[in-house]
């Protein structure tokens, strides 16, 4: 989704121009690799510490293991250019800390000597030894460029030098802040066992295993596995698709919800209900998911819309950076009644008031019940961050949230449908996102 427009960048090559530098986020990607020497121009020729990440080409798929399949798969799979990651060095070099990283993935098309894909990460910080023999660990986020056969290596290294500054600076945005604590990159740190009380959530794991050691549901409880829907053209394209705007599937998306969908069947015993909100985003999510389960009643809950962005509905995300931006502050800093988009747009107090009356109502009935609802990522995000505890509803855009994520809530049933909600797991992805 590309949402930052640095500046314009031009090549000397005769041939083609470089594109405008944007940030387009992907499906975060977790690569682990040893660090390998390459043709050893990172340093000694353009002064860019570059590493090199070992990509086993010549084996054979059965040879490799998940890692190494997964570091391949990247290679083969996604386009070759500029992406911007967060990453860490294992053992004592590294020091234990997470890194910005700009990295390239492609065919180095200045120089005519590589014979095959290489992906070298340049970690934005400067280490005093060399970790040849290290594994470097990677959460790739975001798409920048495509790669440029440029005609001298001082424009290269003028935009290599650009694209470093740019991944610097986008690295530091809010949207990415959650994912520079990912548990992946730091497996120096204890991790917590899956949730049992309250404040032990787990957080961006692998959904099978994550619902598998659970603790049973207690009595007078319902489990709410409160969803986002999958991935839709607008995501892609960078615009924003709030409560007044409308977006389907794309083939992506359904590809998301349907892997969603195969593992719920293999983890859960049965839903008694399959809700979403009336968007049809939300809906075709969850019907791919209910007829899974068909003995699941279907209600469509109105008030469970997406935020509402005012103005600003259906700009493009790069065009209103500033704004968004600007807004977030705000939010940080406790004013909560702020709308996106003026009198039109929705608040963080706003979404909460009409989310979290609608999300008690579907539950209250729903006693030693399973129910899951399809929404939307601001909605989801207000809900968790209003009822975790030592987070708060100001905090709530420190809460990840992925296209098809499941997050997981027990619910209380009271007599009087202001039931409490604990906070089991938050942005649990299935299929070939949680590989790693």
């Amino acid at each position: 989704k590309p949402v930052w427009l640095k500046g314009l960048c031009q090549s000397n090559s005769s041939t083609t121009d470089m594109e405008t530098r944007q940030l387009s986020f992907i499906t975060p990607v977790r690569l682990r690799a040893k660090v390998v020497h390459g043709y050893g121009r990172g340093s000694k020729q353009l002064g860019f510490p570059t590493a090199n990440l070992e990509i086993r080409w010549d084996a054979d798929a059965s040879q490799l293991s998940e890692e190494e399949l997964s570091v391949r798969d990247f290679a083969m799979s996604h386009r070759t250019g500029i992406y911007c990651a967060f990453g860490s060095v294992e053992g004592p070099l590294g020091g234990q800390q997470v890194h910005k990283v700009a990295m390239s993935m492609g065919w180095n098309p200045t120089f005519d000597d590589v014979k095959a894909k290489t992906i070298e990460p340049w970690i934005l910080h400067h280490f005093d030894e060399d970790f040849y023999g290290s594994h470097l660990r990677l959460l790739v986020l975001a798409y920048v460029r495509p790669e440029v056969k440029f005609e001298s290596t001082e424009q290269l290294k003028k935009e290599i030098a650009a694209d470093g500054e740019f991944c610097q600076a986008s690295l530091s945005i809010p949207e990415f802040a959650a994912f520079q604590k990912d548990p992946f990159l730091t497996p120096w740190e204890v991790q917590k066992p899956p949730a049992i009380f309250a404040s032990q959530i787990v957080t961006s794991a692998p959904l099978k295993e994550t619902l598998q050691s659970l603790p049973p549901l207690q009595p007078g409880f319902a489990r709410l596995f409160l969803t986002r829907h999958g991935e839709t053209d607008a995501n892609e394209q960078g615009f924003l698709c709030g409560g007044d705007h409308e977006s389907q599937l794309n083939a992506q998306g359904e590809k998301q919800a349907e892997e969603l969908a195969q593992e719920l069947l293999r983890s859960v015993d049965g839903f008694a209900v399959v809700g979403s909100s009336e968007q049809r985003r939300a809906m075709g999510s969850a019907e791919l998911v209910a007829q899974r389960f068909p003995a699941a009643r279907r209600v469509r809950v109105k008030e469970l819309h997406e935020m509402k962005y005012g103005d600003l509905e259906g700009a493009r995300i790069a065009d209103v950076r500033s704004d968004m931006i600007s807004l977030s502050q705000s939010w940080r800093q406790g004013s909560l009644q702020e709308r996106v988009g003026g009198e039109r747009g929705e608040s963080p107090e706003d979404v909460i008031k009409r989310v979290l009356a609608s999300v008690r109502q579907v539950l209250q009935g729903e006693i030693g019940q399973s129910v899951l609802l399809v929404c939307h990522s601001w909605v989801n995000k207000t809900l968790i961050a209003s009822v975790t505890p030592g987070l708060g509803l100001h905090k709530l855009l420190d809460v990840p949230q992925r296209n098809c994520a499941v997050n997981v809530l027990d619910y209380s049933c009271g007599e009087d449908g202001e039931g409490e909600f604990r906070v089991l797991a938050v942005d649990l992805v299935a299929g070939s996102r949680a590989r790693i």
